[in-house]
């Protein structure tokens, strides 16, 4: 009995410790290839024209003033391909934003900027307000990123 006891002991350290190199393996993999992705990352950014803080403030003016055109060629040229279709990503910001604007009175500050993902990308926030000038929910992110003509562009923006 001791000794079946002994050996299953033997076989679950063995596959603990299988398990534990496994994932310290995977983790020391998941770093490099990281390390990797960021250095790919910074030798393939261009250099970019604009400023992504103007992009960013821009895009939220012309969306209170109603500008539709003007907004759309602040998104990145692959939301401009899709922002006419109902349902995508960049027409549900224009539909929810401008539901803010002319039915709560809402309108948008710049608030800061905070730390990005990749070198190649800018992440800002904006205080959503009242009509009164109280704050409406949480600060909204807008995310803005070198596209591939070298021009900063909204990647993502929250209403």
């Amino acid at each position: 009995m001791f000794d079946k006891l002994k050996k299953k002991a033997e076989e679950a350290g063995k596959r603990t410790a299988t398990t534990a190199a496994r994932k310290a393996t995977e983790k020391a993999a998941g770093k490099a290839a990281k390390k990797i992705s960021d250095a790919r990352i910074k030798s393939k950014t261009p250099e970019a024209k604009g400023d992504p803080k103007e992009m960013a403030i821009k895009a939220y003016e012309l969306l209170q003033k109603g500008d539709y055109k003007g907004w759309a060629k602040t998104l990145s040229l692959y939301l401009q391909e899709k922002v006419d279709i109902k349902g995508s990503t960049a027409s549900f910001w224009w539909n929810t934003g401008r539901h803010y604007i002319e039915d709560y009175g809402v309108y948008y500050e710049f608030q800061k900027e905070a730390k990005a993902e990749f070198p190649n990308q800018r992440k800002f926030f904006f205080k959503r307000k009242n009509a009164d000038g109280s704050d409406r929910g949480s600060p909204v992110p807008c995310t803005v990123r070198i596209d591939d003509d070298g021009v900063w562009r909204v990647e993502q923006q929250s209403v």
